[in-house]
């Protein structure tokens, strides 16, 4: 039998994600020298910890409701599964132990992690309560700003 989402799983996978945001880009800040890219991602990280308060929030409000199955559809839900576990955790180790990191590496981890973000937030936006969409909507709309700003930055460097 496949294990069935709650929202409520969803939005602690959601606030993980912010929150694992947060600390990768705090940890890209300190391995870059150069100040315009120290302060691109020091904003990133003060926007992902802003986008985790958020999804706190949220959660705390439906915990009251009671939360309900997001994903009853069993292959949607194998898809979700295997997308978490392929995607959304960051390889710690790798990111921390090394020392020499060229910028277009570094943007290169970022986009991409914006990316999943993006991904993961269009796959759970039907299972959030409506009322709280127009709240995932203004947060998808920062995600794609951020991508761009990721994008924009390496291109000026190229």
């Amino acid at each position: 039998m496949v294990k069935m989402f709650s929202s409520a799983d969803l939005l602690e996978m959601a606030i993980h994600l912010e929150e694992e945001s947060e600390k990768f880009y705090k940890i890209l800040q300190s391995k870059v020298e150069k100040e315009d890219l120290k302060r691109l991602f020091s904003y990133l990280a003060v926007q992902e910890h802003a986008h985790a308060i958020t999804f706190k929030k949220i959660y705390y409000e439906i915990e009251k409701e009671g939360f309900v199955s997001a994903y009853p559809d069993e292959e949607a839900n194998k898809y979700l599964h295997a997308w978490v576990e392929s995607q959304v955790f960051i390889d710690w180790d790798e990111l921390t132990k090394k020392t020499v990191w060229n910028k277009e590496e570094i943007l290169d981890l970022a986009i991409r992690l914006e990316k999943d973000s993006l991904l993961f937030y269009y796959e759970v936006e039907p299972f959030i309560p409506e009322k709280d969409r127009k709240i995932l909507s203004e947060i998808i709309k920062q995600e794609k700003d951020h991508l761009y700003q990721l994008t924009e930055f390496k291109k000026g460097m190229i």
